[in-house]
């Protein structure tokens, strides 16, 4: 069944009901004119400097909180300003305790998977050979009691995964992620995608956006100061070309920074940055073949695999003028 690009959460000019007390006792809206738009099958990472403003949002989008001004529609349905209701299309992850702690892994998933339509054994297979498949398999007869908060969140992730919801919001933006889970979320993400269903998650964390989302949206300050795909993001606002690995990175500053006019260099430890200025796209080859024609031959010259951190922190810089 094709779909065309609807929109699945469509914002306008929405402020929050909260403010913050900022310098000399003057306030200023939480989230101040919000324009937002996300289509259905996307994968959306929230990230910001602020874990209560990026957890604000998701809660209005969920129709957890309500707003002041503006207009918010989900599913092309107007929501009401003032309703705090969860509407049946949304599945609202906002803390890891929705798990009952007297079944194991396996056993809620079961629970959770009830209404659906596969029969019970095969269901059972498929959910435990999902859990192997996404890196998970070690916990699947774990008791939920023992799980730690952002595993159990994981957990839920997937029943929402299974649900009939069209839109999960995972909001759990102070949640620290390892490795592991960074992996499974990615793949639960993809399964939500598959599905035609819309993921709307907030983090601290650049590598779960890296890996796990489609799209992304940065506040700062209470405004949104980017908003588009992952990739463009990264192609955009990480100016880090060339990375150099080596003990006296420090002291060949100076003597790159004359072979490499047009770049800012920074050292740090035993690395040496090389960031372009300009927007020209540079050629990292071009760098390589200057740094060895200078006689200098480092223990490591790595090209740049442009990475969301080093995009935020760009962004995040750049806003700060």
């Amino acid at each position: 069944m094709e779909h065309g690009p609807e929109n699945i959460v469509l914002m306008e000019n929405v402020s929050s009901v909260e403010h913050f007390l900022v310098n000399g006792g003057k306030s200023r809206r939480v989230l101040d004119d919000i324009n937002l738009v996300i289509n259905r099958a996307e994968k959306w990472g929230i990230k910001g400097t602020s874990v209560f403003e990026i957890k604000l949002l998701l809660e209005i989008i969920a129709n957890i909180r309500p707003y002041d001004k503006g207009k918010c529609v989900l599913i092309e349905r107007g929501m009401m300003r003032h309703k705090r209701v969860i509407l049946k299309h949304v599945f609202y992850i906002g803390s890891s305790d929705m798990l009952y702690n007297n079944m194991n892994v396996l056993e809620y998933l079961m629970f959770a998977t009830a209404k659906s339509k596969v029969n019970k054994v095969l269901l059972q297979e498929e959910i435990f050979e999902y859990l192997i498949e996404i890196g998970l398999g070690h916990l699947s007869l774990t008791p939920n009691h023992m799980l730690n908060r952002e595993e159990k969140a994981v957990i839920t992730l997937i029943a929402a995964a299974y649900s009939d919801s069209l839109i999960i919001v995972f909001n759990l933006p102070e949640y620290e992620w390892d490795e592991v889970l960074i992996k499974a979320v990615a793949e639960i993400a993809k399964f939500i995608r598959k599905q035609e269903k819309t993921l709307i998650l907030s983090t601290q964390n650049s590598l779960m956006i890296e890996k796990a989302c489609s799209h992304t949206a940065i506040i700062k300050d209470g405004r949104l100061i980017y908003s588009g795909s992952v990739e463009n993001l990264r192609m955009t606002y990480d100016k880090i070309e060339v990375i150099i690995r080596d003990r006296t990175a420090k002291s060949m500053l100076e003597k790159l920074n004359g072979i490499l006019p047009g770049y800012n260099l920074v050292a740090k430890e035993d690395r040496l940055f090389i960031r372009s200025e300009g927007s020209e796209f540079n050629e990292p080859g071009e760098i390589h073949k200057k740094i060895i024609e200078s006689g200098f031959i480092p223990d490591s010259i790595e090209i740049n695999p442009k990475t969301v951190e080093n995009a935020y922190e760009e962004l995040i810089l750049k806003n700060d003028l």
